[in-house]
């Protein structure tokens, strides 16, 4: 019989001839250091000097591989791993990365057999099992069974998040790695579809389209909440040649259109003033390499140029008739109507849940368009918390209105989390939580200097002190609450509104509708008042306030 072997050790013992005696045992050698595969047999040969005396020969044979089925069950997948009843064996699931080592998923030990059970929605391309018998000097066996399942890609792809990390660079997030291609295209205001850059940049750092398998699997403005709503600008696409040679063209549904040209497209039209913004810097550089550079110019001041002495006639002569009476209905419509405010927290527990219900219904009573995700659940769940945010937020802004950020303990270690690792642990909150699905739309403001005027910050007394927020928040003001109510709904109100000499009566309309649940919330029935503040950042007689 043939022994295959991969690996052959040979070890020499020496024993003094004093030391045998006849039919006595001198000693025992253990070697528990070799390695062998599942289901391999190890042959042991052993014998005295002078060579083959005595020999001694013994063969093991290792426990077999468990035997790994994958088999459906509508969305679940079963691991069926049929190995012999009381045989102890260690499983574990893995993300197979090629840089770096693996992400370790699951792991447990079992006595066989086992079924174990996987949702399709866990499946993707570099999920890896690994099994091993908890024996001594065993070798783990590997298996990737996923590669080239369609299910697994899907999910893959469907997991995969671009992530913009400054105005040139951005960073795909996924599972697995991805065998991509990246590319800069542009798209007109109106939803057309996003056109290729002709002549093309540099793509390296920069991408909306994600293709693979020459399939589109993700198309992303990156720059959406950095640069607002759509405009309608002109793209100037600059290209560089040798010794310094450059030329400007204008992106157009048609085409690239030279400038300066005699063609009669829009951009052919205000080519010399095109040229004239960008010479004199009232463009913004969106992209820079060796290649070339991208300008967004403005265009609605040319479009509002040419209707201008049109329709100024027309407002002179309408003015002189209605300014008064606009000024009143104005004024009444915009008290009426109020504020919008768009209220963002963290859902730290089902109490402080019920403590911002509170206060966002004490504020509905006041000129104010409260929007928070406790009042929006349905249509949280059918959009998703991040396209909600988008939403609101955007309104929100386009109205004039304010985003109040809401701080608890939840809410500090979330922000701290994001400014150190630019990402959320998964897991860390409640399906329906907007306040860590806002974030990434959130930071762009504050650290591109935009949230001034637009943001207020707030936390309870008690709960939380104001230095407790991470200093970047801190570039707008934060009240404490209810103690600085007053100046909270001072700052509520319309950036350019008159201080009205009922703010004082209104905050203690909002302080007595907020008392009973901060009551409930910090006196839970049962318990003693408490002494001190129970968050991070709350000291001795942060209580005190009322």
């Amino acid at each position: 019989m043939a022994y295959p072997t991969a690996r052959c050790v040979l070890l020499e013992v020496q024993v003094p001839a004093a030391l045998v005696q006849f039919g006595q045992s001198v000693g025992s050698v253990v070697y528990d250091c070799f390695e062998a595969a599942l289901g391999s047999e190890v042959r042991i040969w052993s014998y005295t000097q002078p060579r083959y005396e005595k020999e001694l020969n013994h063969t093991q044979q290792l426990p077999a591989l468990p035997w790994l089925n994958v088999s459906a069950d509508g969305d679940n997948v079963h691991l069926v791993l049929n190995v012999s009843e009381e045989q102890h064996f260690g499983l574990s699931l893995y993300w197979n990365q090629v840089q770096g080592p693996p992400k370790p998923r699951w792991h447990k030990n079992l006595t066989g057999p086992q079924i174990i059970t996987l949702n399709h929605t866990d499946l993707v391309p570099c999920l890896c099992i690994q099994v091993w018998p908890l024996e001594p000097d065993s070798v783990r066996t590997n298996i990737c069974p996923f590669r080239e399942d369609p299910r697994a890609h899907q999910n893959l792809w469907q997991a995969a998040r671009l992530r913009l990390l400054t105005l040139q660079s951005w960073l795909l997030d996924a599972p697995c790695s991805l065998p991509a291609e990246a590319a800069l295209c542009w798209r007109a205001p109106g939803g057309d579809p996003c056109q290729p850059l002709v002549p093309p940049l540099s793509w390296e750092n920069v991408t909306v389209d994600v293709n693979s398998s020459e399939k589109l699997q993700l198309q992303e403005c990156l720059w959406a909440d950095s640069l607002g709503p759509l405009k309608d600008d002109v793209l100037l696409l600059e290209t560089r040649g040798p010794q310094d040679n450059r030329s400007l063209c204008a992106l157009e549904p048609s085409g690239c259109t030279s400038l300066p040209s005699k063609a009669s497209t829009r951009a052919a039209r205000l080519g010399e003033y095109l040229l004239q913004d960008l010479q004199s810097g009232q463009c913004l550089q969106l992209w820079d390499d060796d290649l070339g550079a991208l300008w967004a110019c403005p265009m609605d001041k040319y479009i509002h140029k040419r209707w201008a002495l049109v329709w100024l006639a027309c407002l002179l002569f309408a003015a002189a008739l209605s300014l008064i009476l606009l000024l009143k209905k104005d004024h009444a419509k915009a008290a009426a109507r109020g504020r919008a405010a768009l209220l963002l927290y963290s859902a730290d527990d089902s109490g402080f849940e019920r403590l911002v219900g509170a206060l966002a219904s004490a504020l509905c009573q006041l000129p104010l368009r409260v929007a928070v995700d406790l009042w929006s659940r349905r249509e949280l769940s059918a959009q998703g918390p991040v396209a909600w945010f988008h939403a609101q937020r955007r309104q929100t802004l386009q109205e004039g209105g304010v985003v109040v950020l809401l701080f608890s303990p939840g809410a500090v270690a979330l922000c701290s989390e994001w400014l150190q690792d630019g990402v959320s642990g998964p897991g860390a909150h409640g399906p329906h939580d907007a306040f860590r699905a806002s974030l990434s739309c959130v930071l762009p403001d504050f650290l591109q200097g935009r949230a001034p005027g637009s943001y207020v910050g707030a936390c309870f007394d008690r709960l939380l002190h104001p230095d407790a927020v991470p200093a970047l928040f801190r570039t707008v003001p934060v009240f404490t609450l209810p103690s600085q109510l007053p100046d909270f709904l001072g700052a509520l109100q319309q950036p350019r509104a008159p201080r009205s000499g009922r703010l004082q009566e209104r905050a203690e309309q909002v302080s007595r509708a907020l008392q009973p649940a901060l009551d409930s919330y910090f006196h839970p029935p049962g318990t003693p008042a408490p002494g001190r503040g129970v968050g991070p950042g709350a000291g001795p007689g942060a209580g005190d306030g009322t």
